[in-house]
């Protein structure tokens, strides 16, 4: 890894400033956890950094009854949201997997805005938001504008982000019954995530790591045939991790055993 070149900073309190002060030569940074590696390979080398931990507007964890939605700031860390009242009580899945997310130093200063923004494949979070229906706030000078998690992630570290924009909040819905995230995992980052949502009458399936972007599909409960023409459909990574077919392999043994069909 090469020595990081020197950097100009900036660091405000105010959403407004940062705001302003954000654009491709100036990158947004929280915890760092991917954005320092990347800029340590040379992928990303901008002029300054902008800091965003500061700014509490973005760290603000908060429930809506009426609505049925939990809205988390951007800068939350993952061990802020695995460990929140708020979050174990209404989102448990997205807890459970929070408190699972790479290693101790990871949980303790990544957060959910890092996470989504970097857009990294082997990702638990993308996977178990795009499951939710979570929706996204992007925000710059000139405004902000809502769009769903799938909508954010348009592809391998590739989202639909302005230069100018950054992610301020994520707006969740209440956990379904019958939610669980499962995935398998060998190093750091998981190999292949599945989040499941099983209803009387419907089946949704969310898969992400072994895809480029987390890929859901909704069948009627006992379809074999559906399930299988999408997990057959799936464009699954040849990594380091393993080959297309063992990653088929193993997500239709996992869903053959959690929804008790043949496949």
């Amino acid at each position: 890894m090469a020595v990081l070149p020197e950097l100009g900073l900036v660091r405000s309190g105010d959403l407004d400033d940062v705001l302003a002060a954000v654009d491709y030569d100036h990158a947004p940074y929280a915890g760092g956890t991917e954005l320092v590696p990347a800029m340590g390979l040379g992928l990303r080398r901008p002029a300054a950094i902008v800091d965003l931990k500061r700014v509490e507007a973005l760290k603000g964890i908060e429930v809506d009854a009426e609505a049925g939605t939990v809205t988390i700031g951007a800068a939350v860390t993952h061990r802020r949201l695995s460990d929140h009242p708020a979050i174990r009580e209404h989102l448990s899945t997205l807890a459970a997997a929070a408190s699972r997310v790479g290693n101790a130093r990871v949980r303790s200063t990544g957060t959910v805005g890092g996470n989504l923004c970097f857009a990294e494949p082997r990702s638990d979070l993308g996977c178990v938001l795009v499951a939710l229906g979570a929706a996204a706030e992007a925000g710059s000078t000139r405004g902000a504008r809502v769009l769903s998690i799938d909508e954010l992630i348009v592809g391998a570290f590739e989202t639909s982000l302005a230069e100018d924009e950054i992610l301020t909040t994520v707006t969740v819905p209440f956990e379904p019954a019958g939610m669980a995230y499962w995935k398998l995992q060998s190093y750091e980052r998981p190999t292949l995530g599945v989040a499941l949502v099983v209803t009387e009458d419907r089946w949704e399936i969310t898969v992400g790591a072994a895809t480029e972007r987390p890929t859901r599909a909704v069948v009627a409960a006992g379809d074999a045939a559906g399930l299988a023409a999408f997990v057959d459909g799936l464009e699954l990574s040849d990594d380091m991790t393993g080959p297309p077919a063992y990653k088929r392999s193993v997500l239709r043994a996992h869903l053959q055993r959690s929804l008790g069909v043949g496949l």
